[in-house]
C-alpha cells in the first residue's frame, strides 16, 4: 500500500491554505488560480494534534476553530467557547486534551484562566487560575507518554491528577511532590519505559545554588512517597533557566543550563553547560564537548528514532562553531561534522538524514548528512552522473523542518520577524530544491506570509527509506572530467599559505590553538579548520580534548598546549615565588631552632623537680576549695597535674 504524501499547511495574512508537497522536482503539481483558504483571515496560533488529523487555529476575531485535515476539510468556527483571548495552546501526546491560556480577568479574578479542553467535542472541561505566565515554565499542565496520570507545577510543588480525573465533576489530586523553589518541570512524550520520569528545576536563590533532578513516579517504596527523592540531582550556582532535551525513548535528558551573564569574561551571551541525566545511573554526565570548547552550547537535539543506538548532536564553541555527534548513554563525541558557521540541528523524523545549518543571524547554509553513512549527502550531475557537493544556502530562514517521510526540507522566511522576502522554500534531502512548488511565493510578499509547517503524522506511517540509488556514470571521458572538475570547484576550500606570519613573543610555542577571533579567523582563511572525523578507540578524550600523541584530529591541540594569557602567567610567577619565599623562611626558622637547642644549657633535674613539687602542692591547696571560687588560670593549673607528675617520672624523681 502506498503512503500518502506529505502536505504543508501555511499561514498568512490572509487566510490559512494546505498544500499536496511534491517529492521531487519532476512531479507534476496542479497550481489553481484561486487561493482555496481553509479559514480567512488572520490568525494568531496554531496547535496540531500529534497524529495530524486536525488543528487547532486562533483567531482575535472568532477565537479558536478546529480544522479537520483528513478527507474533506471540515471547519468548526469557533470551537471552544469564549476562547478569544487565548494566548498560548499545547496539546497532550495523544490528542485528548488542550490546554489553553489567556490573560486573568480584571473584572473577576477568581474565573479560571488555564483551560482544560476535550479535543473531540470542545467541551470545557477543568480549568485553574494561573496569574502570571512564565515562558519557560508554559506549559504548567503536562500529561504522561500514555496520558496515564497529569501534572500540575504551581507554587514549590507538583500535583499528580489521574489522566482522566479533569473528565469529572469533583477533580482531586491523588498526591504532591513537595519541590522547594521550583519554577520548571519537563515530563517525556514518548518513553519506552513503564515509569514515568519528572525533570525538575529550582533557580539559585540568596545562598544556595541552583538545581536541576530527575525524579521517578511512583515512588520506588511508599517509605518515600511523601518525599519523592530525586534519581540524580546537580547543582550549579549562578544557572538562571534550563531547557531540557528528553531522548526519544524517555529514559534520559539532557539538562542545558545558561545563564544570562558569562562571570568569565569569555561571551557577552552568558554561558552554558550541558548535562546528560539517565535513569539508571546516579550520576550526573558533564558532556564533554571537543577541543575542550568554552564557548555557548547552541544547539542541542537527540536522534528521534528509538529504534537505533541512542546519539544526540550538539554544536558549541564560537564561530566557526564545532557540530559533534555524542553517544547517547556515555556522552562522548563518536562523530564530528566538523567546522563551519552553524547553529542549527534539525533531525528527520527516522534518524537517518540531519540538515547542520547556519540560520537566524548567519547566512542560511546548510549540510544534509546521512548519519548512517557518515557522510555529507551528494548531489547528481543530470548528464553524467557525477556526484556533486554544491554549497546549499537559504538566506534568512526563520522556519524550518523535515516532512514526516523524510524525504524533503523546508524553510521559511516569515513576518514579523522578516517584513521583507517572505517566501517558502522546498529541498530534497539531498539538498536539490524543488522548484515547482504548489504555492505562489508573490502571494507572500513582502510581508504576508505568518508560518509555513507540515502536517505531522505518526511515526509507523512512513518507511524508513535510504538514499536513493547512485546513477551510474555515463558520458565520454571529457564530458565526465568537465563533470568532476564542476564537483570539484563547489566543493573547492581555501588553500593554507606558504607565507610565514609574525608571532608575537607571548603566544610563541603555544601552538596554534588560540581562540582570539583574529585567531579564528586566521585558521578558517588558512583552511585549517577542522574536517568531518570519526572517533574511534584510539581517539581517546579526556575532558572533551584528545590525549596528546598520535591519531590526533588536525586542529585539535592537546591539553599540554593550551595558552595562558599574560595575567595567568604572572599570577604563576608571583605564586611560585611566594611558594620559594616561605620555603626559605621554614627552612631557616628550623636551622635557628636547632641551633638554640644547642646553646641552651641543660637544667638541673634537682632544681627542676623542687619547682614541679612545689607547683603541686599548690595544686593540692587548691582542689581543696570550692570550685565556684577559682579563676580560670587557677582550673587551669589544676588540669596539668597528670602532665606535671609524668614529667618527674621522667626526670626518675618521686612526687
Amino acid at each position: 500500500m502506498a503512503s500518502p504524501g506529505c502536505r504543508m499547511l501555511v499561514r498568512s495574512k490572509e487566510g490559512v491554505e494546505l498544500f499536496e508537497v511534491p517529492a521531487k522536482s519532476s512531479d507534476e503539481v496542479m497550481k489553481s488560480k484561486e487561493r482555496k483558504f481553509l479559514v480567512e483571515g488572520s490568525t494568531t496560533i496554531q496547535e496540531f494534534i500529534p497524529d495530524g488529523t486536525c488543528v487547532f487555529l486562533h483567531q482575535s476575531t472568532n477565537g479558536v476553530s478546529m480544522c479537520n485535515l483528513v478527507g474533506e476539510s471540515e471547519v468548526k468556527v469557533p470551537f471552544l467557547e469564549k476562547s478569544k483571548g487565548v494566548q498560548m495552546m499545547c496539546c497532550s501526546p495523544k490528542g485528548s486534551y488542550l490546554l489553553t491560556w489567556e490573560r486573568l480577568s480584571s473584572t473577576n479574578p477568581e474565573q479560571p484562566n488555564l483551560k482544560i479542553w476535550d479535543t473531540k467535542t470542545g467541551a470545557f472541561l477543568h480549568g485553574f487560575v494561573q496569574k502570571n505566565l512564565r515562558r519557560e515554565s508554559w506549559p504548567y499542565v503536562q500529561w504522561s507518554h500514555d496520558e496515564k496520570y497529569a501534572f500540575l507545577l504551581v507554587t514549590n510543588e507538583i500535583r499528580v491528577y489521574e489522566g482522566d480525573a479533569f473528565r469529572s465533576e469533583e477533580v482531586r489530586f491523588v498526591e504532591k511532590m513537595r519541590i522547594p523553589g521550583l519554577t520548571t518541570i519537563s515530563i517525556p512524550r514518548t518513553s519506552d519505559t513503564s515509569s514515568y520520569l519528572i525533570a525538575s528545576f529550582s533557580p539559585n536563590s540568596k545562598d544556595k545554588p541552583a538545581r536541576t533532578s530527575l525524579h521517578k513516579y511512583p515512588s520506588v517504596s511508599s517509605a518515600q512517597a511523601a518525599s519523592y527523592p530525586s534519581i540524580v540531582t546537580k547543582s550549579l550556582y549562578q544557572a538562571e533557566e534550563i531547557t531540557v532535551h528528553w531522548s526519544p525513548a524517555g529514559d534520559a535528558a539532557l539538562m542545558a543550563l545558561q545563564t544570562s551573564v558569562d562571570t568569565s569574561g569569555e561571551s557577552y551571551y552568558g554561558s552554558t553547560t550541558l548535562h546528560l541525566m539517565r535513569e539508571d545511573s546516579t550520576d550526573v554526565v558533564t558532556v564533554p564537548l571537543p577541543n575542550n570548547s568554552s564557548g555557548p552550547v547552541l544547539d542541542v537535539a537527540w536522534m528521534p528514532n528509538p529504534q537505533k543506538p541512542s546519539c544526540f548532536a550538539v554544536i558549541s564553541g564560537r564561530m566557526p562553531t564545532m557540530a559533534s555527534l555524542h553517544h547517547g548513554t556515555t556522552g562522548e563525541p563518536i562523530f564530528l561534522f566538523g567546522n563551519a558557521h552553524r547553529n542549527t540541528i534539525s533531525w528527520a523524523s527516522h534518524g537517518r538524514f540531519v540538515c547542520i545549518a547556519g540560520f537566524g543571524n548567519l547566512a542560511g547554509g546548510m549540510t544534509l548528512w546521512d548519519r548512517n553513512k557518515e557522510k555529507v549527502i551528494p548531489q547528481y550531475d543530470v548528464e553524467t552522473g557525477v556526484p556533486l557537493y554544491p554549497e546549499v544556502v537559504a538566506s534568512c530562514t526563520v522556519g524550518y523542518g523535515w516532512s514526516p517521510d523524510s524525504r524533503c526540507f523546508g524553510v521559511s522566511t516569515t513576518s514579523p520577524r522578516m517584513n521583507v522576502d517572505n517566501q517558502i522554500r522546498l529541498f530534497r534531502y539531498t539538498g536539490e530544491e524543488i522548484t515547482n512548488v504548489p504555492w505562489n511565493n508573490a502571494h507572500y510578499q513582502p510581508d504576508r506570509l505568518l508560518q509555513a509547517s507540515f502536517v505531522p503524522a505518526l511515526p509507523s506511517t512512513y518507511p524508513d527509506r535510504p538514499q536513493s540509488p547512485a546513477p551510474r556514470i555515463q558520458g565520454n571521458e571529457e564530458v565526465i572530467a568537465k563533470a568532476k572538475q564542476r564537483a570539484t570547484k563547489a566543493a573547492v576550500k581555501p588553500v593554507a599559505s606558504n607565507t610565514k606570519r609574525y608571532v608575537p613573543p607571548s603566544a610563541r610555542g603555544q601552538g596554534s590553538g588560540g581562540n582570539t577571533l583574529a585567531e579564528r579567523m586566521r585558521r578558517e582563511k588558512e583552511g585549517k579548520m577542522v574536517g568531518a572525523t570519526k572517533i574511534t578507540s584510539k581517539t581517546k578524550f579526556t575532558g572533551g580534548t584528545q590525549a596528546a600523541g598520535k591519531g590526533m584530529p588536525v586542529g585539535m591541540a592537546p591539553p599540554t598546549t593550551e595558552s595562558k594569557s599574560k595575567n595567568a602567567l604572572r599570577k604563576e610567577r608571583e605564586r611560585k615565588k611566594k611558594a620559594k619565599k616561605a620555603e626559605e623562611e621554614a627552612k631557616a626558622k628550623e636551622e635557628e631552632a636547632k641551633a638554640t637547642a644547642a646553646t641552651t644549657p641543660q637544667l638541673d633535674p634537682e632544681k627542676r623537680g623542687k619547682k614541679l613539687r612545689k607547683t603541686l602542692k599548690q595544686i593540692e591547696v587548691l582542689k581543696s576549695k570550692d570550685k565556684s571560687e577559682l579563676n580560670e588560670d587557677q582550673q587551669k593549673k589544676i588540669l596539668s597535674e597528670a602532665n606535671l607528675i609524668a614529667e618527674l617520672e621522667q626526670l626518675g624523681l618521686q612526687t
